[in-house]
């Protein structure tokens, strides 16, 4: 058993080091190293395995049971693995580290050959047996092969470490079946899980072709492993596991993907019952807030956050929580870190014209945290956001930015009652002027500024360009409205104005033309008349707007 982690130089890594509890639950944004870390965990086990296997300190590459890439070499933190570099894992366990530890140095050998130096006592023992099973690493939610064909315990042994065991359950439960202790085990393991439900396996080398496993239920037929839901399924592949191989480690990267909520909760009970009946300490990486929220109710599992490859203990789990329901641990870091006065929940993806909107109307960017959340029009996301970030951060405003997409001014009015708030001091609404933030670079003030032209053949060039596309911008015109009835209009849509009275003879007023296909549009233009159609995206004076101001004063 492992108590403590320690990996260097690996991947996106740098440095990491874990504490380890019974359950040890990994969570960040994309790419912050989650991954990498229990990649390495299991890298280190199998590198010591190979080391073990060789005899020797160098070997080819092809030894290695499991490799998280095709060249060893590109797995050194920043650069190319070199022989004067090297990727280190340390392994420790109880209070008497300098006794029971493990460390595994990899090098590049002469002619690009692995090269691993391992030093230890008691645990390195344990580690580098290639005959158990140290750590079983399971790499997200794999499914089943519809048919399995028996394999030898050499195969399967080395499918297992490679991290296929999906790819071997049938021959694994086959095993399991064939042993009395290990069936007893198996099945006890299941029932405190999904009670009644039956696992039988069978294969006669004479006569079969392939392993037939079957899943019955208490009083129900039984039905081919295959066929099983997802939920029962990989209960039953992690209580395999850990009832034939019984290993220290099990990592498990997202298990939670692609699984309903409620079987999300049927995967963390899963998981506390090896906790609880076995010495295997499992590791995992998570997006799920349902997974997360079961876990955090047992004292035994422990937090850490990811971020930069660097592993940060936590104790608050419903911030956490709360950060990841709304999508934003890519950004709380700097969110909790920064000296911001203002968090600013975007609808656009790309959010550097509304950076500069803010700038034009004297918010920093310094002073602001601006964020694409595509449920930001979710009130109560909104308000949940507000809330945490009250909290965490006391005096922090909340700014929800709206495009205006061709409301009218009540119905403005409408959608700040739907907010509440008076009841969210720290709560603000900002609702463009125009359809959106891009209308504001094609105003032609903007664009004379932008230019050097005169407001008015700014003006006309604009015109002209909304009149050769004005069946486009009429269309998005109506179709914006209709969301306007359906989401400000639920209880009252007779109140809602009809489209066409808000469209005299279908035609577009550049003030209602939608900004983002408008700016496309005159960027193109500006181009083919030989002006920088890029350089639209700057401050001027023309950006001013007292609303933009009004909400974050």
């Amino acid at each position: 058993m492992i108590d403590r982690f320690t990996l260097s130089k690996f991947k996106q890594i740098e440095h990491a080091s874990l504490s380890l509890g019974p359950i040890n639950v990994l969570v960040g944004g994309n790419n912050s190293g989650k991954s990498c870390v229990l990649q390495g965990i299991h890298f280190g086990i199998a590198l010591a395995q190979a080391r073990e296997n060789a005899k020797v300190e160098q070997f080819p590459p092809e030894r290695l049971l499991y490799c998280p890439t095709d060249d060893f070499l590109d797995l050194h933190h920043v650069r190319r693995l070199t022989e004067g570099t090297s990727i280190d894992f340390r392994y420790e366990s109880g209070e008497a580290a300098d006794k029971n530890f493990a460390s595994i140095k990899l090098q590049r050998g002469r002619n690009g050959v692995v090269r691993v130096q391992s030093d230890g006592g008691d645990l390195l023992r344990s580690v580098k047996d290639p005959r158990g099973f140290f750590s079983i690493y399971v790499p997200g939610l794999a499914g089943i092969t519809i048919r399995e064909e028996y394999r030898s315990e050499a195969v399967l042994s080395n499918g297992i470490a490679r991290g296929d065991a999906n790819l071997y359950l049938r021959n694994v439960l086959l095993r399991i079946e064939r042993s009395e202790v290990r069936k007893k085990k198996f099945s006890e393991y299941l029932d405190r899980v999904f009670p009644g439900v039956r696992v039988q396996t069978q294969f006669q080398e004479a006569v079969d072709l392939w392993i037939k496993s079957t899943v019955a239920r208490e009083g129900g037929e039984s039905r081919a492993l295959d066929m099983v839901g997802t939920g029962l399924l990989q209960a039953i592949q992690l209580l395999a596991y850990v009832s034939n191989y019984e290993p220290k480690v099990l990592l498990l990267d997202e298990p939670d993907a692609h699984l309903h909520p409620s079987n999300q909760r049927l995967l963390a009970d899963t998981l506390l019952l090896i906790s609880e009946k076995t010495e295997t300490k499992i590791i995992l990486a998570t997006h799920s807030r349902h997974l997360l929220d079961a876990l955090s109710e047992n004292n035994s599992a422990r937090l850490f956050w990811v971020k930069n490859g660097a592993a940060t203990p936590q104790t608050n789990w419903s911030d956490i929580a709360v950060l990841m329901d709304l999508g934003a641990l890519d950004k709380g870091e700097r969110f909790l870190a920064g000296d911001y006065e203002y968090l600013v929940w975007s609808e656009d993806r790309n959010t550097e014209a509304l950076s500069v909107l803010l700038e034009a109307n004297g918010v920093a960017r310094e002073k602001a945290l601006i964020f694409s959340y595509q449920a930001s029009s979710k009130v109560d996301a909104a308000k949940l956001m507000a809330a945490f970030a009250e909290r965490v951060r006391p005096g922090v405003k909340t700014i929800v930015h709206r495009d205006r997409d061709f409301m009218n001014d009540d119905e403005v009015v409408r959608l700040q009652a739907k907010y509440a708030l008076e009841q969210t001091p720290n709560l603000r609404l900002f609702v463009t002027r125009g359809s959106d933030v891009e209308a504001y670079f094609c105003d032609p003030e903007h664009l004379a500024h932008v230019t050097g032209k005169p407001v008015d053949e700014m003006r006309t060039l604009v015109e002209s360009v909304v009149q050769e596309e004005m069946i486009s911008f009429v269309l998005n015109f109506r179709e914006k409205r209709e969301e306007i009835k359906r989401d400000l209009y639920k209880k009252d849509p007779d109140a809602c104005p009809a489209t066409d009275t808000l469209v005299a003879g279908n035609q577009i007023p550049i003030e209602k033309a939608v900004g983002k296909l408008l700016l496309k549009k005159v960027r193109g233009r500006l181009q083919a008349d030989g002006m920088n159609g890029g350089a639209i995206i700057t401050s001027s004076s023309a950006l001013s707007d007292p609303d933009v101001v009004a909400a974050f004063a």
